[in-house]
């Protein structure tokens, strides 16, 4: 049998077990449907829960990671010293840089001792909780002890959108309060998922408070206006069944973030044939795909990994870009960074006088250069970055002994390094170990690191009497 035999006949049997498998599934699915309606509202209640859990999970971590960065912890401690324009600019570059990095609808800190509600766009209010009823939420939050809180909303400017507020307690050393920070999220997918198994299943689906009103359904018109009062509900991790005075079944389960009760109701079996047919067309819609899948996987999965790829790539140096750099850094922001982690800062040494002298393509071949030795001497250890144009970092796995190892291999590697129009590169270096600071977070590691590549920037003009 011959290859392309061999392909079409592969080729059948996974179509073939492919339509097999579906149609025994979603057979077995049909038959569930009518035997027990209770199964189907359960399914659909765990999978809104599941939905809610992962999308909600993102801005709670970066709410909680705020509330514990050094530097926010440090801003607001030292707001009165740093001064209300000083403190107003930081917290501007702060928050910006991490709806940027996001793409967040609101990323906010509010000073408890000044009661200024910071954003990217700088001092947005002075709080008031005793009497603006807007701000009443702030002074339930912290006289609540807890250390975070979800709150879900809707945007009614914005086709009635749902946003949750990630809010998280600044605390010092002492566990005094500091202030609130959080960031606010869009619950796109969510809410789309309300709207998809609603009209799929013809039930409908709230998410209630502990008194019954309703926080959050498809209509509009029914939130925080209307109660459920005669769904039974409970904090612990089950389902809950009843079948309410209107004959109508109702699914509850309690969702700790953000502290509702998700309610799915409906009023019966699906009918038979309405299902079938979905069914039907379910699986001629799969084994489309499935054939155009086949046909087509190769190239979108090297298009993709090319795509990729580019998108993460600094095309002249050849190393990770600026986006790939950002994206790390938010990654570890999350999570203890480990014993051996080194945050890596080189900086090349003249480069504007190159440019000045000998013209761009000189300055290009110098950058290009510096990117050769830092991949030479450090590529094995972690990732290297072009993070500006003669700006480079690096995030390093490697002993004391094996940094200090590369660094002297660094020296030597510009000094040996030689281009056509330029005939040597300098590099300034700075960096900083977990192992030396186990308390600091990435980005106050970087900075660290930062401040020392500047301060041998500087030995070097003092040494050399060049300028920049």
């Amino acid at each position: 049998m011959n290859k392309r035999n061999v392909t079409r006949l592969a080729f059948a049997i996974v179509i073939l077990s492919f339509v097999l498998s579906t149609f025994v599934s979603l057979w077995s699915l049909r038959l569930m449907a009518q035997r027990n309606v209770q199964e189907l509202s359960k399914s659909i209640a765990a999978r809104i829960n599941n939905s809610i859990s992962a999308e909600l999970s993102e801005p709670v971590n970066v709410s909680m990671a705020m509330a514990h960065d050094s530097f926010l912890i440090e801003a607001m401690k030292g707001e009165d010293q740093a001064g209300k324009e000083r403190t107003e600019e930081r917290m501007k570059e702060y928050l910006g840089s991490l709806k940027e990095a996001f793409g967040y609808e609101a990323a906010f800190v509010i000073s408890d001792a000044s009661q200024y509600y910071y954003s990217y766009g700088g001092i947005n209010k002075k709080m008031n909780p005793d009497e603006d009823v807007h701000d009443h939420w702030y002074r339930e939050f912290v006289t609540s002890e807890n250390a975070y809180e979800l709150d879900v909303d809707h945007d009614e400017l914005k086709e009635d959108r749902w946003t949750v507020f990630a809010n998280a307690r600044i605390v010092d050393e002492e566990g005094t309060l500091l202030g609130v920070c959080g960031v606010g999220a869009r619950m796109t997918g969510n809410q789309d998922l309300f709207f998809t198994l609603e009209r799929e299943y013809g039930v409908t689906i709230s998410l209630i408070d502990e008194s019954g009103l309703i926080q959050v359904c498809t209509d509009e018109s029914r939130i925080q206006k209307e109660s459920l009062k005669d769904v039974l509900i409970s904090r612990n991790d089950e389902y809950v069944y009843q079948k309410e005075s209107s004959g109508c079944l109702a699914v509850t389960k309690y969702i700790e973030d953000p502290d509702l009760y998700l309610v799915v109701e409906s009023g019966g079996s699906v009918e038979r044939r309405q299902l079938v047919n979905m069914l039907i067309l379910n699986i001629v819609l799969c084994i489309g795909v499935l054939i155009i899948m086949l046909l087509a996987v190769r190239i979108i999965i090297a298009r993709t990994r090319a795509l990729t790829h580019a998108s993460f790539m600094d095309q002249s140096t050849q190393l990770l870009n600026r986006r790939a750099f950002e994206e790390r850094k938010a990654e570890l922001s999350m999570s203890q960074l480990e014993e051996d982690f080194v945050y890596l800062t080189a900086d090349l040494n003249g480069l504007k006088r190159v440019n000045d002298q000998l013209g761009h393509a000189a300055g290009d071949e110098l950058i290009k250069g510096a990117a050769v030795c830092l991949k030479e001497c450090f590529g094995r250890y972690g990732k290297i970055y072009r993070i500006g144009g003669d700006e480079f970092a690096a995030m390093l796995h490697l002993s004391e002994a094996q940094l200090e190892e590369a660094m002297k291999a660094l020296d030597q590697a510009s000094e040996r390094w030689t281009g056509q129009y330029v005939k040597g590169l300098s590099l300034s270096c700075g960096y900083a170990l977990s192992r030396e600071f186990p308390s600091e977070n990435i980005a106050e590691l970087g900075r660290i690191s930062d401040e020392r590549m500047y301060e041998a920037k500087q030995a070097h003009y003092r040494k050399t009497g060049n300028q920049r």
